[in-house]
């Protein structure tokens, strides 16, 4: 037995205010009569009332009072296990934290930016399954796929490219996870009527000679497994010298190579739309690219809501038994009592 109002306990007073009001209601009574006195029109009213009746009249009261009190804390008996579903798809979001997100041709920053627009975008997906997955030289799973975005926000404000023991820009590695987390025996409902897309928000640049290649190679094998890749391409083609921050995220310099210049961070869109298999600029395109003053939120979430959706199971829920209408229908039934009744005595004739 629980209570699904108890944080309501205060209106059991309810039924004590009930018995005050009719203490003051008969002490009022007695006061005016004795002012009338003892004449005999008096004397013949008090006659056809009887005491009886008026008292089954205000138990009646009280007790529906004490029932509806009652009802109103919502009483609860037994539960039963109910499982959630909503309609959504999962995605994988492959979140670049490499040091050359930390390039400002994107302002403030372009890991600065894209984490703006990624919570913008998990606000317009509310429904979905979400799994966060940080890559730089490594990746690693920072959340597994849930419907609690209020969790991958906070991800996101504690994820900095300082803190990555291995540098450059694997999206080899980041897209294999991505695709593990979506397909893995672990995942539950029927994952060949759902969308799974892995989404890539980097620039795409690496310096490493193999892992483009590797990279192609994640892309297709997922690919065949039934997930789509998407990429926010993040950064200009311009680009901008990748800066030195110190602990506290003060400009300490740049990057510099073994001539002794800065390292200019380019934007690599042409690997991007290799790893998607659609040009940028097309339509239907599932590369956006995102200079921190266009709007890329409004295409992709149109994209990822058009995709198909299904029932996801969700979770396991407690739902617990109401009972508060055994209360309330014989609380109803003794008002209707109390209203039909009357406190005067019946003829004899």
């Amino acid at each position: 037995m629980r209570w699904g109002y108890l944080e309501y306990l205060w209106i059991c007073a309810a039924p004590l205010l009930v018995l005050i009001l009719y203490a003051y209601a008969r002490w009022r009574r007695n006061l005016q009569l004795k002012r009338a006195g003892d004449h005999f029109l008096v004397e013949q009213l008090l006659k056809t009332v009887s005491p009886e009746r008026r008292m089954i009249k205000r138990f009646c009261v009280f007790f529906a009072v004490v029932l509806l009190t009652l009802a109103a804390l919502r009483p609860q008996y037994g539960q039963e296990q109910t499982t959630v579903r909503k309609a959504g798809i999962d995605v994988a979001i492959a979140f670049d934290i490499s040091k050359s997100m930390l390039a400002r041709d994107v302002v403030p920053s372009r890991i600065m930016a894209a984490r703006t627009a990624l919570k913008q975008l998990l606000t317009n997906i509310s429904g979905d399954r979400v799994a966060l997955v940080p890559f730089a030289g490594i990746s690693f799973v920072q959340s597994p796929l849930t419907g609690d975005q209020s969790a991958i926000d906070m991800y996101l404000d504690e994820l900095n490219p300082l803190q990555m023991p291995v540098g450059g820009t694997n999206i080899a590695e980041a897209i294999r996870r991505g695709t593990a987390l979506l397909t893995g025996s672990a995942d539950k409902g029927d994952r060949g009527a759902r969308s799974r897309v892995v989404l890539l928000i980097t620039d795409g640049e690496d310096n490493h000679p193999d892992r483009a290649k590797a990279a192609r190679a994640a892309a297709k094998q997922a690919s065949e497994q039934g997930v789509l890749v998407l990429a926010v391409a993040v950064g200009t083609a311009m680009g901008e010298p990748i800066p030195i921050l110190d602990e506290a995220g003060n400009h300490q310099g740049y990057v510099r190579g073994q001539d002794g210049q800065p390292v200019v961070s380019k934007l690599n869109l042409a690997l991007l739309e290799e790893l998607t298999g659609t040009p940028a600029a097309s339509e239907g395109s599932r590369v956006f690219q995102f200079n921190g003053e266009n709007d890329v939120i409004t295409p992709l979430t149109a994209t990822l809501k058009g995709l198909q959706r299904s029932a996801l199971e969700m979770a396991m829920r407690h739902r617990y038994n109401e009972k508060y209408q055994y209360l309330l229908f014989p609380a109803i039934l003794l008002l209707l009592i109390e209203t039909l009744l009357s406190d005067r005595r019946r003829r004899v004739t």
